[in-house]
């Protein structure tokens, strides 16, 4: 046994390397069910190690294995691309075992959740379910959002995890990075060599690509389709891959999902809460979901009474409750706000129920040398980093109405009564530019009693990708277009006496790259130029914002 009492095996692969596998058993004389874990973080491996006392004090055998090339694993590092054969040596590896009972589950999230995706239909008879957190493997969609790039996440995520000595603790580098145009050369220019896998992602802009359409990442997003399985999901509101959960859940076969669960809280990625807002009850799983994995796990290994049932429980924000749903996360009907041109007070118009009758509309310089700055929300991650400067996550206080002249608000009278959010908000915009090619942005809050607005959920789209493209659609300056964003689900109660704030603007930097309002490949193009934008209201051009609501509970 090592210094955190686990013995340590070098697990032999195909190719004939070799991966750090660390076992903790639990006392007695076994043989015992065995919870599987990979990971590529070393700098996470005592965390898993104090993970692992919780299981083995249940009965469970925990195994953490270091991915290729990674701590004390041999191989190169690759993102990724050994993940579903490595994963398969190791479980064929697993199940020999004498200490093991013939009844095993994999447990992880992030990328040790997309680990588990990677096998999940090949699987051998012993595993009898997967626990999967906090993970997404529609990779296009995570990465782009309507022709709109990620930087927060994945441009992080990629100097974090480039593979170059001490590239990661250098201070200052993330800004370094956003700020290379054309950005593609980002790589070179810090690093000196490329990074392939990461030009890739900045320059396939199409979700029609062939990077996208076929290979790892077209296999990986329809492996839930081929799960047999059941599963049990965690997933955040404010978390990056939340939308990706949701779409992986959903895809499981009706009998294998009939068997699964997926429970959505405020969390985000550190599976905690964050931001300027309260949770009661929130942790009612646990720390990190992990009593409730302890349920499921004694179930499906162990033979014991069900304590989680399958099925959809969510959160209620505002309401502070949680909710169990049938059928998936539904709701009765649909609420439209429309924007209005008339001044609700000096800096913000009129968001109303009712449609304005006459045609008008609102104007703003968009600069992309001065991007409105980021504040809160799911699509963000750097702050996983600590960076001090990094955007928070989550639901925070925004700035007040007003702040900027590119950042267009609307805020409707005080609701009547509570307004019961289910699903995805719609934003319509009805748009012009004098660009060739743009972005609009879309940020929903609640401004409560006290004055301060909170954000709800927030999009982007381009012109190029607008309104679901999946190839770029060409756009003449000087013409009115509908622009449509669907934003990411969410459960949350508008109260009785907030008011609903809708801002629209051109730019959100840095969770999405800055549109340089010229058309292409936006990680090609070194220069920008600014644009003048305009936001269509009432008559034929109806402007508004449309809330999936349910009227009862």
């Amino acid at each position: 046994m090592d210094e955190f009492g686990c013995k340590t095996y070098r697990v032999e692969m195909r190719d004939g390397v070799r991966l750090a596998t660390h076992v903790h058993f639990p006392e007695g004389s076994g043989p015992w069910p065995v919870i599987f874990s990979r990971s590529p973080y070393p700098g996470m491996l005592p965390f898993w190690h104090e993970q692992a006392k919780f299981w083995t004090r249940h009965g469970y055998v925990f195994v953490i294995q270091e991915c290729r090339g990674t701590g004390a694993s041999e191989g190169e590092w690759v993102p990724f691309a050994h993940e579903e054969q490595d994963g398969l040596d190791s479980l064929g590896w697993l199940v020999r075992q004498p200490w093991m009972d013939g009844n095993a589950a994999t447990y992880g999230s992030s990328y040790c959740g997309v680990v588990q995706w990677c096998m999940a239909d090949r699987l051998p008879p012993e595993v009898k379910t997967m626990c999967i957190g906090f993970t997404g493997i529609e990779r296009y969609r995570q990465n782009y959002m309507n022709g709109m790039f990620r930087h927060d996440i994945y441009t992080s995520w990629a100097l974090g995890n480039s593979g170059v000595p001490g590239a990661a603790r250098r201070p200052g580098l993330y800004r370094e990075a956003l700020a290379v145009r054309p950005h593609v050369e980002m790589d070179e220019r810090l690093f000196g060599r490329r990074l392939p896998w990461y030009r890739d992602w900045v320059t396939e802009v199409s979700p029609d690509s062939p990077y996208w359409r076929n290979g790892f990442w077209a296999e990986l997003k329809e492996k839930p389709v081929k799960t047999r399985v059941p599963v049990m999901m965690t997933a955040g509101w404010f978390d990056h891959n939340l939308e990706a959960s949701v779409i992986s859940f959903d895809k499981l076969l009706e009998d294998v999902r009939a068997r699964s669960a997926l429970i959505i809280g405020p969390w985000i990625h550190t599976e905690g809460v964050s931001g300027d807002l309260e949770y009661p009850g929130h942790d009612r799983f646990g720390p990190r979901q992990r009593d409730a994995a302890l349920a499921w796990f004694n179930h499906h290994l162990k033979g014991m009474d069900p304590e989680l049932a399958p099925g959809i429980q969510t959160y209620i924000i505002r309401e502070n409750r949680w909710q169990a749903w049938t059928g998936g996360i539904g709701a009765g009907g649909l609420r439209a706000f429309h924007l209005h041109p008339q001044p609700v007070d000096a800096a913000a118009r009129l968001l109303s129920t009712e449609k304005a009758a006459e045609p008008s509309s609102v104007s703003y310089r968009y600069d992309p040398d001065n991007p409105v700055p980021s504040r809160g929300g799911a699509a963000v991650m750097h702050y996983l980093t600590g960076d001090p400067d990094a955007v928070p996550p989550a639901s925070v206080v925004q700035p007040p109405t007003g702040a900027r002249a590119d950042v267009i608000n609307f805020v409707s009278e005080p609701l009547a009564e509570d307004l019961r959010i289910t699903g995805r908000i719609r934003a319509r915009l009805f748009v012009r530019s004098d660009a060739e090619d743009t972005a609009f942005t879309v940020q929903v809050m609640e401004v409560l009693p006290d004055g301060k607005a909170v954000n709800i959920r927030d999009g982007i789209t381009s012109l190029a990708y607008r309104n679901g493209a999946t190839v770029p659609i060409r756009y003449t300056p000087g013409d009115v277009v509908e622009a449509v964003i669907e934003l990411w689900p969410i459960t949350w109660t508008v109260k009785r006496g907030s008011r609903i704030r809708v801002d629209v603007s051109s730019s959100d930097f840095p969770a999405y790259h800055v549109h340089p309002n010229i058309a292409g490949t936006w990680a090609l193009i070194a220069d920008t130029r600014a644009a003048r934008q305009t936001i269509h209201l009432g008559g034929m051009y109806d402007s508004r914002i449309e809330f999936p609501v349910v009227s009862d509970k």
